[in-house]
């Protein structure tokens, strides 16, 4: 994996995410603060992952990520600070690769990539 889109409306964990992935030498990062712009980058930017956040100021993150699971087959990793078990099914029966709790760290990060490569090598 060399590029990833963040969609998130909190600008420093933008920040953080990028300085991660940045550090396990993803190429190109893409960020957006609103659903509206992520999705509008899924379709147009290739990239390899999708970082969702599920709260975001013009729609709901389940509702957009049942949107780019249409529009698109890139994993699409969700991270939340509401970690309900509501929130955790909805977003797996939504087609989420996988959920990452707010906060987070690189090993976790790091950690989700792997599995998704993983799963990735096998159904290539």
């Amino acid at each position: 994996m060399k590029s990833a889109l963040i969609i998130d409306d909190n600008s420093l964990i933008r920040e953080v995410l990028r300085q991660i992935l940045h550090s396990m030498k993803f190429e190109q990062i893409i960020d957006a603060p609103t659903g509206r712009l992520g999705l509008q980058h899924a379709l147009k930017d290739k990239v390899d992952i999708i970082f969702l956040d599920l709260e975001l100021p013009d729609t709901h993150g389940i509702t957009l990520l049942k949107q780019l699971k249409e529009a698109c087959s890139t994993p699409v990793v969700v991270i939340t600070s509401h970690s309900t078990r509501e929130n955790l099914q909805q977003a797996m029966q939504a087609g989420a690769a996988a959920f990452i709790t707010k906060p987070f760290f690189g090993q976790k990060i790091a950690e989700v990539l792997q599995k998704l490569r993983k799963q990735t090598a096998k159904t290539a």
